[in-house]
């Protein structure tokens, strides 16, 4: 262009510029220069242009993003995508994983604003600035992305992935957004604001749009904020002591989505606890039948939401935890099992697949409702077609099929559901599957791999890679894949799941629950519900009804009798099959009585007679005997005879046919049949089998048995021949005995054949009688009677036989030489007739003397002696020696039985020389036998001088004399006797009645005199025997009483006297009227009288009955019971008779006694009246003495002096008895505990316990274990404060106010090791001394020195030693144990750890959910207001009240008839205004008073003293005493039976009583069976375990450190404001102000002094 040439400027547009259009225009835009408007382009110009997207993409992105999928309320998938965020932030976390989403909608302290904080690894500057720009990927920032590792489920936090969806979502919510991030090591927090209205001024401003500020602070510095961002004041605040953090503040809220964040908070709620299922509750999901919420697999992820509105709406607060009803947990809840899978395609990646079968159970489908398609129903017109009574979520799987969710990298995408796989599709199925096909649900996991859309709403082309054909689908079984075809594998599976799961039978009309000890299986055994009857494809089934298996071998026929069913019933129920018990039709055909088997397989109902059946079975056993010769019953046949053989046995049946085998009821052949043979013997005590053989059917000759031979042992025998079963040797089939053949018989002795010799002895005397015993037997030792045309015969050479009787033979041997012989014994005609013995003969008795010389005149000189020599000799000439052998009382043959005599000399007159004969006569004196003389008459023995009333004028006759030897025996009279016989009543004696043993009749005298003596005796021996006769008076009659009951042959006679016999009556009338007879003595009843006159007898029958009382005695007889001793206080009893005048008869008279008196002597006396006549009785001497079995009162002396208590008893002792271990007054009282339940207590005896020696120094009371560190500020330094010790005994008592001295306070190792550097005590001194006055040391303060040495985080004890004390021995020093720290927040951030970890450590919890609690007024499930420490304590005490554990406690009826609406009466509640219990703590039933009753065994403890309460004690302990009561929990089962039987001895009632080993004894007293015995403990829901104690004191010493720590920052914030005031104070410009200030001081007391002298002026002048 020249110089001065005109042009124009215009834009690419042609638009020529003026100044104005010059002034719009934006910087980088491109202009052409020419010549004129409409000149043409030389050539091709370019343009550069910036094409920076409108902020409109960033605000208004999420509008079309979250409403383009199926018209979903997305709004919880938009808060979604900033919990990524947060979930990749924190994935790095060692600890806890927390996200907050806090929802701020009162207006009275900020506007509408949504929060969400996390914990993470927080953002720098850097990274704060790559978030703020658009879909800048982590792939696209410079740090380099690194894929996480593979893990199950692709859980690994990696889902912050695009740039977009944070930015998108938090501008779908509202029109700002603040994000304040602080990085970890980073000690500022960075801030960055984009808002909509920041955009739109840049915007109007012709600034750059994307552009911002990032401001840079230290924590907790607020100061920035405006006057209506309250609420983040707050949450600034709280940002001290932060490591690391994010929090994302969305204002500016849309209307919309406030209304529907407040309105659905369980919409949006449950939806995210979908999308985040898996990462909250672990690879498995949540499982509220599982007692796994404390374990450590369990993620450690919280994502908390809290809701605030405007009061009077209260905060709401909820863990995605605790939501229950999202799809995921009702999926999984509803899964009875799962099928895994694992799916590859080709192009790479992995999906994990998982299917879950949920079963028809009872009436209904348990496949889960949508809870959000049941509100979108709700809202919508419900037309009722398709539903066909049948949930929504089922009519809609119905038509969907299997729906798989899917999950990508462990989060849900929420708008892609694949409809399955070829290989699960039920068009590849079995048809009787059809159903189960729509019972299924499924879930996929798959990794980044697979694309997903920038919002993570849907995947791009899952379902296309899944269904292609190269996709290898393989099966997984415990994360291991399994080889095979996956079709097959899970066709099989839902088989499986139908036949186990499907519940489809109905069962009606419960009757019992039973145990099956059939089952093999124990815990199968029970329990099994039993029915009438089923419901069954639209078919009812009737015990009684006839049925006929299917499927089994062989077919069964009979009735139904019930039905089964495993499990615990009591109503009608749905099952998918059980078990049908059938009694058989004649079951005689089948072997057996009744049959299980399954309802589904094997029944029919037919109705079909089956008795044609039953002619077929055995109905009879014959046998043929041999030769056609039977043995009849109860035969008796000799030892030995055979029996058999047994050719032909036949069984029969009613048709008579032969048969060998159980006929066939189906098809295949009968069981085999068999035949045993038995024989048993009846012995004595017990039966014997003798025989036993089996035979088997032979087709030539059927059973038979060989013959029988060795019946030889005599007695009862059975012969049985019994059909059996082949297989099971069973005599029954069918609950049917089999038939059979029975026969007694009876084996006795047989013939004679031999015989033994008994015992014989082996020395016999000549002369002197034998017996040989005989024992006749026959073949086989039996003893038989001797045969009677049998003589025995002896052959020896000396014997004769003399005499023989039956069984022994008497002999005589006479020999003549001693020696031992050989006797044959021979009984003729036996099979072994001859036995041979050894005897041995010796002399035999004297018999006679043998004198030799025999010469028969022996000459000898007068004046010389003569001898003689003599022997003794028996009958046989044998020399034999006795005792007492002596001849002529001169020569002693005792020894050898010879002997030789000497006379004396012979001395004789010789007259005319003739000699003189003289006889010897050679005698042994024999000493005579002593007889005895007996005088008997009829009925009556006389004794000697015995006294005999009988009938004046009377004739004592038939008296007849014996005679007995010193033995014993009867001599018989012989004439010689009776010549020796003389009686002294007669002179005229026969001598032959004498012979025969008969004496002369005694004529008693007519006239009245005394008792006359008559004597009989013996002249030979003078023996004699008196008696006496007394006459009876005239006109007296002998009366003979026979007692009519006794027996004939001994008649009872006694003479009665007859007084006041009127003699003139008999003169006249000839008759006797007889008056006054009495029975002294007798029993009454019948009685005979018999009236004798002459010979004129007659007898009369009369009954004798209790005459009038006469006198009184005691039951033991008067003569010899005449003490007693009775027992003061106490009732005795005493039986006396009253004895009438008729002697045989007494009544019995109980005489109670109630003595109430002191101890000593007493006499009793006994008196009675009749018609107010006396009768007398017995005296009793009685002695009172107390009872030690029955006491009434205790008492209790002792030695009041005594310093110890010193308790005398005298028959009791109480030993072990310790004396109370703390000081103080005490009263003793003892109670004596009686059998009959009484307690009797002694007076209360008050003592007063004093210290012990002293033998320590400690403290009043248990001091906490101090923590101390190196600090500035001396309460931090403090070791102990006011702290009194004291001088104790071993029990803890103040034992030294007499002693004086010091206690030494020094520092030492804890652990003992002398390596340690030691802390020191304020002012650097390592030991302080303490001043002990009266026992007692006083220590104000103890303070450690300001930085101390000592090891961080050691442990060391303070040790106060007390000396100078005059003591015998040294006394305990006192430690106390502290911890020393220079590193407050280390040792605080170890305390913390150490309490985490004891929270993640499992313990046992109660496992059912509770999805009530927090709601107002609801305490919630008993199972979770309480725990148990021990195992067994919980275990027994959960299962005793097994069937509250779920119920729901509400303080209110209203809270809970909320609750029982809700669930439509489903929940069990218990509401405690409408409940009441005794106010306090009722004692154990074995104390009464403060007062043990008895010494109690089992450690018994209520069961409530074991429930510990977390929260709300109060009502817990009201809602538990109502359940638990009084229940007792001992040791064991033996222990709870003893205490129960104490407690009932002492008439109180005795509550339940549990047993920690699983027992209960009710409070009926009923224990044992399977309701008395507790459930194992992992079929129960038992109550969790309390956190252990050591985690309360963790949080105390927590809470310490962290005041510690909070003071330490204010003390050093003070000290830093205080240091900053001193430096504003002393800087220059303070002080040039102080100068001033004192300038204008100084100038101003001038003015003043000014003004003061010139009012002095004025005054002066107006004076």
């Amino acid at each position: 262009i020249r110089p001065h040439e005109t042009f124009v400027l215009a834009t690419t547009d042609r638009i020529v510029l003026d100044f104005d259009k010059f002034e719009e225009l934006q910087d980088g835009r491109t202009l052409h220069m020419l010549q004129r408007e409409d000149q043409a382009l030389a050539t091709a110009t370019e343009e550069l242009i910036k094409f920076v997207p409108h902020y409109d993409t960033l605000i208004k992105g999420g509008q079309s993003e979250y409403y383009n999928s199926e018209g979903q309320k997305s709004l919880a998938y938009a808060l979604a995508e900033l919990i990524d965020n947060s979930l990749s932030a924190t994935s790095k976390n060692t600890g806890m994983r927390t996200i907050e989403i806090q929802m701020v909608f009162d207006e009275t302290l900020a506007k509408p604003t949504i929060i969400i904080l996390d914990n993470g690894c927080g953002m720098t500057s850097k990274q704060l600035k790559n978030w703020a720009v658009f879909r800048l990927s982590k792939f696209s920032r410079k740090n380099s992305y690194v894929r996480p590792e593979p893990v199950c489920r692709s859980l690994n936090s990696d889902v912050s992935y695009f740039g977009v969806g944070g930015k998108v979502a938090v501008f779908f919510f509202g029109n700002s957004t603040r994000m304040i991030t602080k990085s970890i090591g980073s000690p500022d927090v960075h801030e960055l604001i984009l808002s909509k209205e920041e955009f739109e001024r840049k915007e109007r401003d012709n600034e750059d749009i994307y552009t911002s500020v990032i401001k840079n602070r230290r924590p907790g510095d607020s100061s920035h904020l405006k006057k209506d961002e309250r609420c983040l004041r707050s949450l600034i605040a709280e940002e001290h002591g932060k490591e690391s953090f994010t929090a994302v503040v969305i204002t500016g809220l849309f209307p919309e989505h406030i209304t529907f964040l407040k309105k659905d908070f369980k919409v949006w709620t449950r939806q995210l606890a979908h999308v985040y299922h898996y990462y909250i509750h672990g690879v498995n999901g949540k499982d509220t039948s599982s007692c796994s919420s404390n374990s450590d697999h369990l993620p450690k992820i919280d994502i908390q939401i809290t809701l605030c509105e405007k009061p009077p709406k209260l905060p709401c607060a909820l863990n995605l935890r605790e939501v229950d009803d999202d799809m995921q947990t009702l999926y999984i809840n509803a899964a009875v099992d799962t099928f895994d899978f694992t799916a590859s395609p080709k192009d790479g990646g992995t999906v994990e697949g998982l299917i879950r079968y949920h079963p028809f159970l009872y009436d209904k489908e348990t496949y889960p409702e949508d809870p959000n398609a049941l509100l979108d129903d709700d809202d919508g017109d419900d037309d009722g077609d398709g539903y066909d009574n049948e949930s929504g979520a089922w009519h809609q799987t119905r038509k969907k099929g299997l729906v798989f969710d899917c999950f990508w990298n462990g989060r849900l995408i929420p708008y892609t559901k694949v409809q399955g796989f070829d290989w699960c599709s039920p068009n590849k199925g079995a048809k009787e599957l059809a159903e189960c096909y729509n019972r299924i649900s499924g879930v996929l996991f798959s990794n980044d791999v697979f694309e997903v859309s920038i919002t993570k709403l849907s995947f791009m082309h899952l379902e296309d890679k899944l269904n292609k054909k190269d996709t290898f689908f393989t099966r997984t079984v415990n994360s291991q894949n399994q080889r095979g075809n996956i079709q097959k594998e899970f066709t099989q599976w839902l088989k499986n799941c139908h036949e186990k799961w499907d519940k489809q039978v109905k069962f009606l009309g419960y009757t019992e629950t039973i145990t099956r000890t059939d089952i093999p299986t124990k815990k199968m055994q029970h329990p099994w519900a039993t029915f009438s009857s089923i419901e069954w494809d639209g078919k009812i089934y009737k015990e009684g009804q006839f049925v006929k298996s299917m499927k089994t071998v062989p077919i069964l026929y009979g009735r139904v009798v019930r039905f089964l069913l495993h499990g615990k019933y009591d109503n009608s129920v749905f099952a998918t099959g059980g078990e049908v018990e059938v009694a058989l039709v004649r079951r005689e055909l089948f072997g057996l009585n009744t049959r299980l088997y399954c309802i589904c397989r094997a029944v029919f109902v037919i109705k079909k007679k089956i008795q044609k059946l039953t002619h077929r079975n055995p109905e009879l056993l014959t046998v043929d005997w041999p030769e056609g010769k039977p043995w009849p019953q109860n035969a008796a046949r000799p030892a030995g005879t055979p029996f058999g053989k047994l050719q032909h046995v036949e069984i029969l049946n009613k048709k008579r046919e032969l048969l060998s085998m159980m006929p066939s009821v189906s098809q295949g052949a009968g069981k085999k049949l068999i035949v045993e043979l038995k024989v048993v013997e009846h012995g004595p005590k017990a039966d014997q089998e003798i025989l036993c053989y089996s035979a088997q059917h032979s087709r030539k000759s059927g059973f038979w048995f060989n013959k029988i031979e060795n019946l030889t042992k005599r007695g009862k025998y059975t012969l049985s021949l019994n059909t059996k079963m082949h297989e099971t040797n069973a005599t029954a089939f069918g609950g049917r005995e089999l038939p059979s053949y029975i026969l007694k018989f009876t084996i006795n002795a047989g013939c004679a054949e031999t015989f033994v010799v008994g015992e014989v002895s082996a020395t016999l005397h000549v002369g002197v009688p034998f017996d040989i015993p005989l024992l006749i037997t026959d073949g086989y030792d039996h003893s038989v009677p001797l045969p009677p045309d049998l003589k025995p015969v002896l052959k020896c050479r000396w014997v004769t036989t003399h005499g023989l009787t039956c069984g022994f033979i008497q002999q005589q041997l006479y020999i003549t030489d001693l020696k031992t012989y050989a006797l044959n014994v021979t009984l003729p005609g036996l099979k072994s007739d001859t036995q041979t013995i050894k005897i041995c003969l010796l002399p035999g008795n004297p018999h006679s003397i043998h004198v030799t010389p025999e010469d028969d005149t022996i000459t000898v000189e007068n004046g010389n002696p003569v001898k003689f020599n003599v022997e003794i000799q028996d009958e046989a000439g044998n020399i034999t020696a006795r005792p007492k052998q002596v001849i002529c009382l001169a020569t002693d043959c005792s020894v050898t039985g010879a002997g030789q005599l000497v006379t004396k000399l012979i001395n004789l007159k010789i007259i005319n020389g003739e000699p003189q004969n003289l006889q010897v006569k050679f005698e042994i004196p024999v000493s005579r036998n002593r007889t005895t003389l007996s005088v008997s008459s009829d009925n009556l023995v006389l004794t000697n001088n015995e006294k005999i009333d009988w009938l004046a004028g009377g004739l004592l006759d038939n008296l007849f004399y014996k005679l007995y030897d010193e033995a014993g025996r009867e001599v018989p009279p012989t004439a010689k006797i009776a010549s020796k016989i003389k009686v002294h009543w007669t002179g005229d004696v026969n001598i032959d009645d004498l012979v025969e043993g008969k004496l002369p009749a005694v004529h008693v005298p007519t006239q009245v005199q005394p008792a006359l003596f008559f004597e009989v005796s013996y002249q030979d021996q003078n023996l004699s025997l008196g008696f006496s006769v007394c006459k009876l008076k005239d006109a007296e009659f002998e009366i003979r009483s026979n007692n009519i009951a006794a027996n004939n042959l001994l008649p009872m006679s006694r003479r009665i006297r007859v007084m006041g016999l009127d003699k003139s009556a008999i003169e006249s009338s000839r008759s006797v009227l007889v008056t006054g007879v009495q029975f002294q003595s007798g029993p009454l009843g019948p009685r005979e009288l018999c009236f004798t006159y002459r010979s004129f007898v007659q007898r009369v029958i009369i009954k004798v009955t209790a005459g009038v009382p006469a006198q009184l005695k005691l039951i033991s007889g008067p003569e010899k019971v005449r003490k007693l001793t009775l027992v003061g206080t106490l009732c005795s009893q005493l039986c006396l008779y009253f004895y009438h005048s008729l002697m045989s008869h007494r009544s019995l008279i109980g005489v109670l006694l109630l003595c109430c008196s002191t101890r000593g002597h007493y006499r009793l006396e006994f008196k009675g009246s009749f018609n107010q006549k006396p009768i007398s009785g017995p005296t009793v001497n009685l002695t009172v003495i107390p009872d030690p079995n029955k006491p009434v009162s205790l008492l209790v002396e002792y030695s009041t002096s005594a310093v110890n208590v010193n308790i005398v008893y005298v028959f009791f002792h109480c030993r072990d008895k310790e004396i109370p271990e703390l000081v103080g007054k005490y009263t003793i009282q003892f109670s004596l505990q009686m059998g009959n339940g009484k307690v009797l207590f002694s007076n209360q005896i008050p003592i007063n316990v004093v210290a012990n020696q002293p033998v320590k120094l400690g403290p009043n009371s248990q001091l906490p274990t101090p923590v101390v560190s190196n600090s500035k500020v001396m309460a931090n330094r403090t070791l102990v404060e006011n702290m009194t010790l004291r001088i104790m005994d071993s029990y803890g008592n103040a034992a030294g106010q007499d002693l004086e001295g010091k206690v030494v306070v020094s520092i030492k190792n804890f652990s003992g090791d002398g390596n340690k550097s030691l802390p020191l005590f304020e002012g650097g001194t390592s030991s302080l001394m303490i001043r002990l006055v009266k026992g007692a040391a006083l220590i104000n303060r103890l303070v450690m020195m300001e930085n101390s040495p000592g090891e961080h985080g050691s442990a060391y004890i303070l040790l106060f030693k007390p000396e100078a004390l005059m003591v015998p021995t040294p006394l305990v020093p006192f430690e106390l144990p502290f911890h020393f720290s220079n590193d407050v927040d280390r040792f605080l951030k170890e305390k913390v750890a150490e309490a985490d970890q004891i929270l993640k450590t499992p313990r046992r919890v109660f496992s059912i959910q509770d999805p009530f609690i927090g709601q107002q007024d609801v305490l919630g499930m008993v199972g979770h207001l309480a725990s148990v420490q021990g195992d067994d304590a919980a275990w027994v005490i959960s299962w005793h009240i097994r069937g509250d554990m779920d119920c729901v406690i509400t303080k209110t009826s209203a809270a809970a008839q909320r609750i029982y609406d809700y669930t439509g009466g489903r929940q069990q509640v218990m509401a405690l205004d409408s409940v009441f219990v005794h106010p306090g703590n009722r004692s154990m039933p074995h104390i009464r008073n403060d007062r043990l009753l008895f010494d109690p065994p089992g450690n018994p403890v209520h069961a409530m003293d074991l429930l510990q309460y977390p929260h709300n004690p109060e009502n817990c302990i009201i809602a538990f005493k109502n359940i638990l009561g009084d229940t007792i929990l001992i040791d064991d089962l033996d222990s709870a039976i003893n205490y129960r039987k104490a407690v009932v001895q002492n008439k109180l009632p005795c509550p339940t009583i549990l047993t920690r080993q699983g027992d209960r004894v009710s409070a009926k007293g009923k224990f044992g069976g399977a309701q008395n015995k507790a459930l194992p403990m992992n079929t129960l829901h038992v109550f969790g375990a309390p956190i252990p104690q050591h985690y309360y004191t963790l949080k105390q010493q927590i809470d310490l450190l962290t005041h510690h720590r909070s003071a330490v920052e204010m003390r050093d914030r003070a000290a830093k404001d205080r240091e900053e005031h001193l430096k504003n104070i002393m800087s220059p410009k303070n002080l040039k102000r102080h100068e001033e200030m004192e300038e204008k001081e100084k100038q101003l007391e001038e003015i003043q002094r000014q003004l003061g002298m010139f009012v002095d002026l004025v005054l002066l002048l107006f004076r």
